[in-house]
């Protein structure tokens, strides 16, 4: 017999706390719903919907909201509308790599078309071909751009799309329009002005999430995902066998539930939505600790999900992120973290940039790879340091009395000789003795 069960004592509905569940409603951003359903509008009345951006941080529903709102309008366009003739196409640029405005107009024309994505044409081509294919199916058609900031500064497809009747690259029955979702609150700013003047008729921000709000869309995923859990509203509660639980709200309305679970320690979602919200006010983040948390609770055979097995929750879905992101970090970020480690294993930890150069370019030596000056190197500390990988401390004056800074990593050195030995350039590489014998710097 195996050790697999097709059930668990723990949760009931596990995928209701995945990424890719996206709820019917979401509560907390009525009033971002509102200004998207203003935006969206126009084409329920055969005009064509605005463009739109939407911004904030990651995990603040964006996506969600994106999807929800063109779910309805499509039940509008098929059930209450005789006029309004939709097709949406929702494209990810980060996880399809559209770099370029010619990747990008090649996966929306796979997505309008159902065919594969053209290669080996000139950019203009293949914007044509999808502008050719907007023709054929005619009516509103509204382009979900999400993580759109991938695009980089190669924003001609931004410019030419909504621009695409006024430049006749439509005909006259087709009414296209972007929806553009982006987690870098910057990248707009930095767009051209004729573009930004083009592509957005409309913005709207998603803010963080604040605690209470964290809370209540927890206790709504809760009531589904886990076992013996459920929301009760108030009234519905028997007055003369009053369950153990806690009177929570779960959305804006006002109306009072009754929450309870035999599954979930009292003290669990308020510590979750705390060190969400003390974070970044994600909810992907939140709901996936939760998730963490559960599957811990299940691992250890515990009846109960409580405090502890949310806070190792939290330090493992914090180091599976660090390890994902040195992972995806350039040859030369992966130098200067390999240079630091050896660093930090030696015992030499804090250390100024000088040294830690000097080793630099011993192991840049000796995988053959090219090696920047001082300056382009303490960037890519810099860059260590912003993501949490390591840590950067302004000590004493430099030698020409600038600042001087020193170095030591943020991760266990075991993480890190890990992922640098995954990589097959530095898979050779003794991080115990480098440092030993690295050139002056």
């Amino acid at each position: 017999m195996t050790q697999f069960s097709n059930t668990s004592p723990i949760f009931q509905r596990e995928e209701v706390l995945r990424e890719e569940y996206h709820p019917d409603n979401l509560p907390e951003r009525t009033d971002e719903m509102e200004d998207l359903h203003m935006s969206l509008a126009p084409a329920a009345r055969g005009v064509g919907a605005n463009n739109v951006f939407l911004h904030g941080k990651a995990g603040q529903g964006k996506t969600a909201a994106a999807k929800a709102k063109l779910s309805e309008l499509q039940a509008h366009a098929e059930e209450e509308s005789d006029h309004l003739d939709l097709t949406t196409a929702y494209v990810s640029c980060e996880s399809h790599d559209l770099s370029t405005s010619y990747k990008a107009a090649s996966r929306i024309y796979q997505e309008l078309t159902g065919n594969s994505r053209p290669t080996g044409y000139a950019t203009d081509v293949v914007m044509d071909m999808m502008f050719e294919a907007m023709n054929e199916i005619g009516g509103t058609i509204i382009i979900v751009l999400d993580e759109i900031d991938t695009l980089g500064d190669d924003d001609r497809i931004l410019y030419s799309l909504p621009r695409a009747r006024a430049q006749d690259y439509v005909e006259d029955h087709v009414f296209p329009s972007i929806i553009g979702i982006s987690n870098d609150l910057q990248w707009r700013d930095n767009l051209s002005p004729k573009v930004k003047s083009s592509l957005y008729d409309d913005s709207v921000l998603f803010s963080p999430y604040d605690a209470t709000q964290l809370q209540q869309i927890l206790r709504r995923r809760a009531a589904k995902a886990f076992r013996d859990t459920e929301l009760i509203p108030i009234d519905e509660v028997d007055a003369d066998g009053v369950p153990e639980g806690t009177v929570v709200e779960i959305d804006q309305s006002g109306q009072e539930y009754l929450f309870r679970s035999d599954v979930l320690t009292d003290d669990v979602i308020p510590l979750v939505a705390a060190l969400s919200a003390q974070d970044t006010g994600d909810a992907r983040q939140a709901i996936k600790y939760l998730r963490k948390a559960g599957e811990l609770a299940d691992k250890h055979g515990d009846d109960q999900v409580g405090a502890e097995h949310a806070r190792e929750a939290q330090a493992l879905v914090e180091r599976e992120a660090v390890v994902e992101a040195m992972r995806e970090m350039t040859t030369q970020a992966h130098l200067a973290l390999a240079a630091l480690t050896a660093l930090e294993l030696s015992g030499d930890a804090p250390v100024r940039a000088k040294p830690i150069y000097g080793v630099y370019k011993s192991v840049a030596s000796r995988i053959d790879a090219d090696k920047l000056g001082q300056r382009r190197f303490k960037d890519h500390l810099r860059e260590l340091d912003m993501q949490g990988i390591a840590e950067g401390e302004k000590v004493t004056a430099g030698s020409i009395g600038g600042p001087a800074w020193e170095y030591q990593l943020q991760v266990d050195t075991e993480i890190a000789v890990e992922v640098l030995k995954d990589t097959a350039r530095f898979a050779d590489i003794d991080f115990e003795h480098i440092s030993a014998d690295r050139p002056n710097a």
